[in-house]
């Protein structure tokens, strides 16, 4: 029983990283976009198991991918996005109850910017047209990462994964 809901709430996970990519879309001063995709990365990332929490994100995060026309991101995004969740941990009864879920996404962000770099010098074969993208790319991962603090900090006040655990959802 706990396992068939613990895929259940990996798929609203998932559906949540995903409607959080491609409906919510923010024009990027900088330049790109600006989604919120990562937050629910992150939240994934503190309240699922890890394999659970790994599945979400590619899985949310690559079918986005795919729905917006932008295919050849999407073997990328499926490696990226689960390694951005190796640096939060679900151990905890409170979401922000860690030093490390404090300070996770600086790392996870660190990880989005390094390895998507990376993915564009692949797909466009030049180291410095890539660099464009990075100021864009920080204000996107800062957007998310303000809106993760906020949902976790109200999700702690609701003791919600407290009462997940409780009614043996988790």
């Amino acid at each position: 029983m706990i396992r068939t809901q613990r895929l259940v709430m990996t798929a609203l996970f998932a559906a949540l990283i995903f409607v959080a990519i491609i409906a919510i879309r923010v024009p990027n001063p900088i330049g790109g976009i600006i989604h919120f995709g990562d937050a629910f990365i992150f939240l994934a990332a503190v309240i699922l198991p890890f394999p659970y929490a790994l599945l979400a994100a590619a899985v949310g995060a690559g079918m986005s991918n795919l729905f917006l026309g932008i295919p050849m991101w999407a073997p990328f995004t499926i490696i990226i996005k689960p390694l951005m969740t190796l640096c939060f941990t679900s151990r905890s009864a409170a979401i922000l109850g860690t030093k490390r879920n404090l300070i996770a996404p600086f790392g996870a962000g660190l990880i989005n910017l390094v390895l998507y770099y990376l993915a564009a010098v692949i797909l466009f074969g030049h180291w410095l047209a890539p660099m464009a993208g990075v100021p864009g790319d920080i204000v996107q991962f800062a957007g998310s990462a303000i809106l993760y603090y906020i949902m976790a900090y109200t999700f702690d006040r609701l003791k919600l994964k407290e009462r997940l655990i409780k009614e043996r959802i988790l």
